[in-house]
């Protein structure tokens, strides 16, 4: 799309990173508790806008509708950067490719290595926005449900393998933090194995890094023994354990 308009490349990296902070940053938990329990979740239980705050504080359907809705944030972002920035390809390989799909790809558009930087900038515009929302003092959630979106639209040869290990954990620990770090350290192994590209790399590696470091309470938490389940009761100093 920036192509066809003759907009520098520059200047269309910096109106894709604006937009996906922004689209990053709406406060789907905040507007869930507002507008239909008429409760402020960051006046409740850890006073993080997460999917597990939402849960315990807002009960089931509204975490789901939250989560849900946070995960699109990723989603939405990786779909705009391909739309801003499809990747080049022959018409013959064109005119193979599914119409949903075909978005990501225009014959004669930006090179492979373009594209890719612009997910990854989408990626990380969007996540930091979650995490650092401008529309509420840079405050925010740990990210997990956006990043699930980005998986999802942007790495779907992980979701066999990220999505069983998280479920599966959540349900033997009950710890969704515990579920939340293994697959931040995981991701990078999973990226270097399926895409082995180097921005993907380097995104793989920064996610990790900063969800572990949005995790560093629940760290200690879990060290100390204080840190509270998904499902059972609560414990002092009760912190979001995730999302």
């Amino acid at each position: 799309m920036f192509a066809s308009l003759q907009i520098p490349l520059w200047l269309g990296f910096v109106l894709l990173i604006v937009a996906c902070y922004l689209l990053g940053g709406i406060p789907f938990s905040l507007i869930v508790g507002k507008v239909f329990f008429r409760k402020d979740l960051r006046e409740i239980g850890s006073g993080n806008l997460g999917t597990t705050n939402a849960i315990r504080g807002l009960g089931w359907p509204a975490g789901i509708a939250v989560l849900i809705l946070d995960g699109l944030k990723g989603v939405g972002a990786i779909y705009l950067a391909r739309l801003c920035f499809p990747q080049g390809c022959s018409p013959a390989y064109y005119d193979t490719l599914d119409r949903i799909v075909r978005p990501a790809y225009q014959a004669g558009a930006y090179p492979a290595s373009v594209a890719h930087w612009a997910l990854v900038a989408s990626a990380v515009a969007v996540i930091v926005g979650h995490a650092f929302s401008p529309y509420i003092g840079l405050k925010g959630g740990k990210a997990m449900a956006a990043t699930g979106g980005i998986v999802i639209a942007m790495l779907p040869k992980l979701l066999p393998i990220l999505v069983p290990v998280f479920l599966i954990l959540v349900i033997v620990t009950r710890y969704v933090s515990v579920a939340s770090l293994t697959i931040a350290v995981l991701l990078p192994i999973t990226m270097a194995i399926f895409y082995p590209y180097l921005p993907f790399i380097i995104f793989s590696v920064a996610a990790m890094l900063f969800v572990i470091w949005l995790h560093r309470s629940n760290i200690a938490r879990l060290h100390a023994g204080t840190e509270n389940k998904l499902f059972g009761t609560k414990k002092p100093n009760d912190e979001a354990n995730g999302g």
